[in-house]
């Protein structure tokens, strides 16, 4: 991103003609112009220390006698070839400085108006600075280029141009600034077009900037603003997961805990292998919410861990942590069964005496854990949406969670079918899915029942289809047999997004047919599984908690006693209280996605 590709305004023959229309005709034969078309011929052949060192000799053979009178505004190409030499070998001063006398000492003036790159060279200049690691000078370069260039004859990439002019201005501790032209980008990445690789560049450096300035509520309103642009194809953002998780960790270690949620939101969650990043992301949350008092919410992340990822490198440190936090909420069935896992399958650990000393210790004649059930292979991506710009609109609308909006324009798109969507069956889809997010359960069985299942759509949209399903039994509370098909799609290696769907749809089961605490275990899954990225499922999931701990006897003796002498700490109540406590915060944090804590669970928070 630092240099941007050399930009050839005219091919070699076009060049040289340029330079050698006004020549002595002496030149013409062998001169000047037979050494700048050995350059060009070099740079074509991408052997750009040797069209350099031809750069120079003409500079130096011809540029001291005042080049300017001799062959007019045109030698300012040489200059430009060589400045494009020099960035290839990164050889930054020396670029800025040949752009800097391509523009200053060549201008366009009169009738003679031969240097046809004394603008582009501002572009350049701009980008070598970049590279220079001058900033303030690439913001200028860049700004006078916008105000002077011809705008029919620079054409230039202007995704990568305002990507670097964003970068420049994080860089200078710019944010509003780097924050507006980092929006052109990505507003116009379809027109422009801006590239992926750009748009985590630029986002990169917003993290970055944010952090270091600790504003967290800047990041955020940037990120809620502009999501839809930001979230790529799920096989490209597999490659980008790795930036996306060290932005994560900076704004964790700076305390700013809703702005690494939101990032961590972009992370897929549906990948496998010994350090995926889907690994990272669920043990920073298990972090996140032990941290905040919800060893519930860890438990949670734990056990999604140990079942969905068998083969993580820190198994066996993910093991340990699921005995102790199954432990401190009273999970002490599971507790027991997975202490005797961590002992046969790490018995090296050490961590096997803290866990003798809690009581759980393994006899000669225990049975063996139960063997984990093997999980089928995750469901191959989906095909690639439409090329078409209106489908691209409605993806971006329904990604920003504006789904009144993007309903609105996938269902104009399913009655006008564009290329590459047979029958509209895509964009009906999509309606369905604004139907599931808005909440409207009738539409959704509806528009569900007439949609095709067609393998075009593809195994995970397919299989989100038989998830409405479920969607459909919540929307008759026919509890029982809703729980049954969510345990039975519980078994599946699904991705967060639909795991934290099948798991909220399981808890509202649990706790209408009055299994509590397994009602509370589901609602921590649906609040870990995508880190909130469904964030209607997450706020509902933690709403669940709360109004289940509102309704606990134990809770509101506690809540009772609280700050008085009878009050006592350690007694189940009190326990479950501060649970109640801790996702109270947490929804006021980043759960609640911007909406307010209802007022019956304030309470929670009160503090005598």
């Amino acid at each position: 991103m630092r240099s941007g590709q050399p930009t050839r305004n005219l091919p070699a023959a076009a060049l040289l003609a340029v330079l050698l229309s006004a020549l002595p005709a002496g030149a013409q034969d062998k001169g000047l112009g037979g050494i700048m078309e050995r350059a060009t011929a070099a740079m074509d052949a991408d052997r750009w220390q040797e069209g350099l060192d031809l750069a120079n000799r003409a500079v130096r053979l011809y540029g001291d006698d005042n080049p300017q009178k001799v062959y007019g505004a045109q030698f300012g190409a040489v200059y430009y070839r060589k400045g494009l030499c020099e960035m290839k070998l990164k050889r930054w001063n020396d670029a800025v400085r040949s752009f800097e006398t391509c523009y200053r000492d060549f201008p366009n003036k009169g009738n003679d108006t031969g240097n046809v790159y004394q603008k582009m060279a501002l572009l350049k200049q701009g980008e070598a600075a970049m590279g220079a690691e001058k900033p303030d000078m690439a913001v200028a370069s860049f700004t006078k280029f916008l105000t002077e260039r011809d705008r029919a004859r620079d054409v230039f990439p202007q995704g990568s141009f305002y990507i670097n002019l964003a970068i420049c201005h994080y860089k200078l501790g710019h944010l509003a600034e780097g924050n507006e032209n980092l929006e052109v980008a990505i507003r116009n990445k379809e027109n422009f077009p801006t590239p992926d690789t750009g748009i985590i560049a630029g986002f990169q450096e917003l993290v970055s900037t944010a952090v270091g300035g600790r504003d967290e509520q800047g990041l955020l309103d940037f990120i809620g603003k502009n999501r839809g642009g930001l979230v790529i194809a799920p096989a490209e953002m597999r490659r980008y997961a790795p930036v996306f998780l060290k932005l994560a960790g900076d704004a964790l270690a700076a305390g700013m805990t809703r702005a690494a949620l939101a990032v961590y939101q972009f992370i897929p969650g549906d990948d496998s292998g010994a350090g995926s990043p889907g690994i990272v992301r669920l043990a920073a949350l298990a972090l996140i919410h032990e941290r905040a008092g919800n060893v519930r919410g860890a438990f949670a992340a734990y056990q999604q861990l140990v079942h969905y990822h068998p083969d993580a490198a820190g198994r066996g440190e993910y093991l340990y942590h699921l005995v102790r936090t199954a432990s401190l909420i009273g999970e002490e069935d599971l507790a027991r069964q997975e202490a005797r896992r961590l002992y046969a399958d790490f018995p090296d650990s050490p961590h096997l005496a803290e866990i003798r000393a809690t009581g759980f210790v393994v006899a000669e004649g225990d049975p063996p854990p139960p063997a984990q059930p093997s999980l089928p292979p995750a469901d191959a991506d989906d095909p690639p949406l439409p090329a078409d710009r209106g489908f691209a609109v409605a993806v971006d609308l329904y990604q920003d969670r504006k789904y009144h909006e993007a309903l609105a324009a996938f269902g104009k798109l399913g009655a006008a079918p564009v290329e590459g969507d047979e029958g509209g069956l895509l964009a009906r889809f999509y309606e369905t899915e604004c139907l599931r997010r808005l909440g409207n359960l009738e539409g959704l069985a509806k528009a569900v029942v007439s949609l095709e299942e067609k393998p075009s759509l593809g195994a995970r949209r397919l299989r989100q289809l038989e998830i409405d399903g479920l969607w459909e039994l919540v929307g008759m509370k026919q509890w029982e047999g809703l729980g049954r098909a969510a345990q039975g799609l519980a078994g599946q290696r699904l991705p967060g997004d639909q795991r934290a769907q099948v798991a909220f749809c399981q808890g509202l089961a649990l706790e209408n047919l009055g299994h509590r605490f397994d009602a509370l275990n589901a609602y921590n899954v649906a609040m870990t599984a995508d880190a909130g990225a469904s964030e209607e499922v997450a706020r509902s999931a933690a709403i669940g908690v709360l109004r289940i701990h509102h309704g606990d006897p134990d809770v509101r003796d506690a809540i009772a006693r609280r700050g008085t002498p009878e009050e006592n700490a350690g007694n189940a109540g009190a326990i479950r209280l501060k649970e109640a406590a801790a996702v109270a915060s947490l929804f006021e944090l980043s759960l609640g996605a911007g909406a307010s804590l209802p007022q019956e669970f304030r309470e929670f928070l009160d503090r005598k």
